[in-house]
This record gives C-alpha cells, sequence and structure tokens, in this order.
C-alpha cells in the first residue's frame, strides 16, 4: 500500500489535466438520498487533486450547505448572494488555498430565493467566465431528485452518483441514473460507493447497481471506487480539515488519493472519446 507521499506522486505522473488539453472538467457529485458522505468525498477529492492542479469546487446545495463548515471557513460571500442578484458569480470566490478556490454555499436563509431553471441557465453562463482558469470545476449538489437539481445535472459533463451498499441507497442511485436518461443527460455518468465496510461490500453494491443499469436502461457502469468505514473520517470532520492534512496515512486517505486518479483518468478517457 502507498504512503501519502507516494501517493501524491502518482498524482504528478499525469502531466496534461483535463482542462488543459480537452473539456471534460466539470463534475457534480450527486446522490438520491442523504446521509452518503457525498460532501466529505467531493471536498477531499478536491483537495487531493488540487494538489496538482487548480480546483474550483461549488457547494450548490441550496440552503442546507456545509462545505464551509468541513473546512472551518466563514464565507463573506456565498452562492445566496449571486441568486440574490448582490454579486456576479466570479465575485463569489474564495481562495483557500493557491490551488484550491471555493464558491461557498449559505444555510438556513428564510429569504433564500427558489432557484429555478432559468438562474441555473444563467448560473452556467456566469461560469463560462471563469472556466479557462481552472482545471477542475467540483459542484456538490443537495441530495434528492428535484427537477432544479437535475437542471444542473443535465448541463455538466460528468456526473458521480455517489452510494453506499445499502439497498435503499443503490435504488436510489438507480433511479438518479434512470431520471438522468429521462432527462436525456448526454455527459458522462460514474459510480462511487462510501461506507463499506470492506471493498468486496463496494463492488457487490455496484454490482447491483450496474445489473439493474444494464438490465433496465442498457447502460454498462463505470466504478470510480469504493470508500471503506474509517474512524478517520470522523476525526477529520471534528477537526474541520481536509483528511490529507489531518490523516494523511490512514486507509481512507489513500482510498481518496486513489479515486482522485481515477477521477483524472476517466475525465481523460473522455476527452479521448470526444476527440
Amino acid at each position: 500500500m502507498f504512503g501519502q507521499a507516494e501517493r501524491v506522486l502518482e498524482l504528478s505522473r499525469f502531466t496534461t489535466a483535463p482542462g488543459k488539453g480537452g473539456d471534460s472538467k466539470v463534475f457534480a457529485f450527486t446522490s438520491g438520498k442523504g446521509g452518503t458522505g457525498k460532501t466529505f468525498l467531493s471536498l477531499n477529492i478536491a483537495h487531493a487533486l488540487s494538489k496538482q492542479y487548480k480546483i474550483l469546487f461549488i457547494d450548490l446545495d441550496q440552503n442546507l450547505s456545509n462545505a464551509n463548515i468541513m473546512f472551518n471557513e466563514i464565507p463573506e460571500k456565498t452562492i445566496f448572494d449571486f441568486f440574490s442578484g448582490k454579486n456576479l458569480l466570479g465575485e463569489t470566490i474564495i481562495e483557500y488555498e493557491p490551488n484550491l478556490h471555493f464558491i461557498f454555499g449559505d444555510s438556513g436563509r428564510l429569504s433564500y430565493p427558489r432557484v429555478k431553471s432559468e438562474s441555473i441557465i444563467y448560473f452556467f453562463n456566469q461560469l463560462q467566465k471563469v472556466y479557462s482558469e481552472y482545471d477542475f470545476i467540483f459542484i456538490d449538489t443537495g441530495s434528492g431528485a428535484t427537477e432544479e437539481i437535475f437542471s444542473i445535472l443535465t448541463k455538466v459533463d460528468i456526473n458521480i452518483i455517489v452510494t453506499t451498499p445499502e439497498p435503499t441507497a443503490v435504488m436510489d442511485g438507480y433511479v438518479m441514473l434512470k431520471l438522468l436518461n429521462a432527462h436525456n443527460y448526454k455527459g458522462k455518468k460514474t459510480v462511487l460507493v462510501n461506507k463499506c465496510s470492506n471493498e468486496d461490500e463496494g463492488k457487490t453494491a455496484f454490482s447491483n447497481l450496474t445489473t439493474a443499469a444494464g438490465h433496465f436502461l442498457n447502460e454498462k457502469l463505470n466504478l470510480l471506487g469504493t470508500i471503506t468505514f474509517d474512524q478517520a473520517v470522523g476525526e477529520t470532520i471534528m477537526a474541520q480539515k481536509p483528511i490529507l492534512k489531518h490523516s494523511p496515512l490512514s486507509a481512507v486517505c489513500l482510498q481518496i488519493m486513489s479515486v482522485s486518479e481515477n477521477l483524472y483518468e476517466f475525465a481523460h478517457m473522455a476527452n479521448i472519446q470526444q476527440s
């Protein structure tokens, strides 16, 4: 098993990021239900990739966001300021580290505007203004299957479906795939299985999901990776730090580094197929 330093070096062998040589660089992390660990994973994958590439992370979990809490940030401006018309999208970007920038979400506002499809279109138009500045753009969506969420999911290059081995979570993952097809989504999809007792349990959950997708949707899925239960996750969340800083030698940190590699390769292959 690689140590943390070796994992960072492994990432460095890739010399051309998708944002510099192709088009597939906007990713959405989504899930059919809450509690899958979607935000924790997306945040820490973004942080891992930022050791080599420039990342913009956008928290679009409308009015229930917590990315800033996990990384112990108190933003002066949030996505609320954009959707309420106070600021342009680029004016809400915050530098966490030189290669990792954020547009944080907001939580618990009684005055939070309803984000309609027209607002999402405007959001993506504004995103184009900063698109060239980043190698990867991560969007963390809310959980569920609302029209507002699918307004986001259908406009990104790659959707990452985060699920767990629980049968209900696997079914919810299948529903998200089915609805993406129903919304005529033309981008790529991949699956990330979190909270596994072991790797085999994660692969079994993926097998169940891909069997259903193949039978009912005629779709072959890609497994981005599996993440096992680890005490370091809770400790890292309590410490409000990226896992690469708090527990760099933990098993889950090494798995996140591996998933980061897989994500790069998946996006790279998508770019090759487009060219």
